[in-house]
């Protein structure tokens, strides 16, 4: 999973690619959560994103939780089709801003 950040104010924009899964969900909810600390907004591009599991998408709610609690909103753009249909089936995508 590589994680790229672009700051855009008061948006932070973070460019995922690769696979959100068990192997580092841990670690990524800990830089989603620290991105949150810094932005009010928080952009997901996620164009490259392959896969995400359920720990993926847990690290997702936590994300969400944390942006919403401090006022801001989560949002996601460029969804690939795969990552696209599980947020779908999970109702993730009603949580999300989509771009």
């Amino acid at each position: 999973m590589d994680i790229k950040l672009v700051n855009r104010g008061e948006e932070g924009e973070l460019i995922l690619s690769g696979r959100l899964d068990t192997k580092n969900a841990d670690e990524v909810t800990n830089v989603f959560l620290q991105v949150a600390d810094r932005f009010k907004n928080v952009t997901l591009n996620m164009q490259d994103l392959k896969y995400i599991s359920s720990a993926g998408l847990r690290s997702l709610k936590k994300l969400y939780m944390k942006v919403r609690g401090n006022g801001g909103e989560l949002a996601a753009k460029n969804i690939a089709p795969y990552v696209s249909e599980v947020l779908e089936m999970t109702g993730f995508s009603e949580m999300l801003n989509i771009k």
